[in-house]
């Protein structure tokens, strides 16, 4: 299987702005461009897209540091040359703009990227009458005006904030909107009645498992629990949604880089979704308490910086295992585990 480079190099790089990109952030960018992969085969799909954009001239490897990713060996990131035009070669767009852009973009300084965007745009604008157009979704809309289905779904998206400012370029303008992917969530009793925390996870087991201790129990500790999978915490833009009113976000993820960088996004996105997040402090401690094993090594300051969002009790611990080089996935909470250190913090909280 290949990957289309363009695809891969727009996705990295939207603005052309060049720059290192850790291969772990490489392999989430073609894994969402191969979704049906198995995860299994992603690492070797890695370092053939990395060679083969590497032969094409389209970034470097680095040749020094490497990681490892299953069997497979790969540089630890690759850079990207800058693609964009200098500051003082930026250009306007040079061609008559429909009103609704004209006001604010007619005499804007533009990358390439930008113009591409704005003629696009401007285009739809004068073949839709102004956007008389049904609505319809967001990735559906830059398909039709970029061939990229996937140039909308950043924040902001292609074109940055130069062209998505506010009263610039808008969904609105465009007629299209961005619905959250579903968030996966169930349950911990036979209904959910009334409001209550919700409990969220990294990883598909351990939401198993969580399930099957929690509605063990009369009154369990959370309302429901819910399912990230791994770094798509997009679903989370959609817990104000939820058929019941989310009084607390609690997350518990892997305890290694990627997923504390997963943590600190998810309660972010919950954050904004009006809802207090914050880890799940009582599973965090119980995880560090748990064998560990070797993993990527973090350097003092990163590792300092990821810990950061953990409880204070045990940030001390956490860091330690980053910067010797050894994690702890959430699946060491066997449920064996879970239901013994959960058996007396039962109790949901009244409302």
């Amino acid at each position: 299987m290949s990957i289309d480079l363009d695809r891969l190099l727009a996705r990295l790089d939207p603005d052309g702005r060049g720059g290192r990109r850790a291969i772990d952030d490489v392999a989430t960018a073609i894994h969402a461009l191969a979704p049906h992969i198995e995860a299994a085969a992603v690492p070797e799909l890695v370092r053939d897209t990395v060679r083969a954009g590497e032969q094409q001239g389209m970034w470097s490897s680095a040749r020094t540091t490497t990681v490892q990713r299953g069997r497979t060996t790969l540089p630890r990131s690759i850079t990207l040359p800058r693609a964009a035009a200098p500051v003082d070669q930026l250009r306007t767009v040079g061609v008559p703009l429909r009103d609704e852009l004209a006001p604010w973009a007619a005499t804007l300084p533009l990358t390439q990227t930008q113009r591409q965007v704005l003629l696009a745009v401007n285009d739809w604008l004068r073949r839709t009458d102004g956007g008389n157009t049904p609505v319809v979704e967001a990735a559906e809309r830059a398909y039709e005006l970029l061939r990229d289905e996937k140039a909308f779904d950043s924040t902001p998206p292609r074109g940055g904030a130069t062209l998505w400012a506010p009263n610039r370029l808008t969904f609105q303008l465009l007629r299209c909107h961005r619905t959250p992917t579903p968030l996966t969530w169930e349950p911990t009793t036979s209904a959910v009645s009334r409001p209550g925390p919700v409990l969220c996870v990294e990883n598909h087991a351990t939401f198993r498992t969580l399930l099957r201790v929690l509605r063990e129990h009369p009154r369990p500790a959370w309302v429901a629990v819910a399912w990230v999978q791994g770094r798509n915490t997009a679903p989370l833009e959609s817990l104000a949604d939820l058929p019941f009113t989310v009084t607390k976000f609690d997350y518990l993820g892997d305890l290694d880089q990627a997923g504390l960088a997963i943590a600190a996004t998810a309660c972010t996105t919950a954050t904004r979704a009006g809802i207090a997040a914050g880890p799940a402090a009582h599973l965090w401690t119980l995880l560090t308490q748990q064998p560990d094993r070797p993993g990527r090594q973090i350097c003092e300051t990163d590792a300092r910086q990821l810990v950061s969002w953990l409880p204070e009790t045990i940030r001390e611990r956490a860091q330690t295992l980053l910067t010797t080089g050894r994690t702890i996935p959430q699946e060491a909470l066997r449920f064996d585990i879970l239901a013994a250190a959960l058996a007396g913090r039962h109790s949901t909280p009244k409302e």
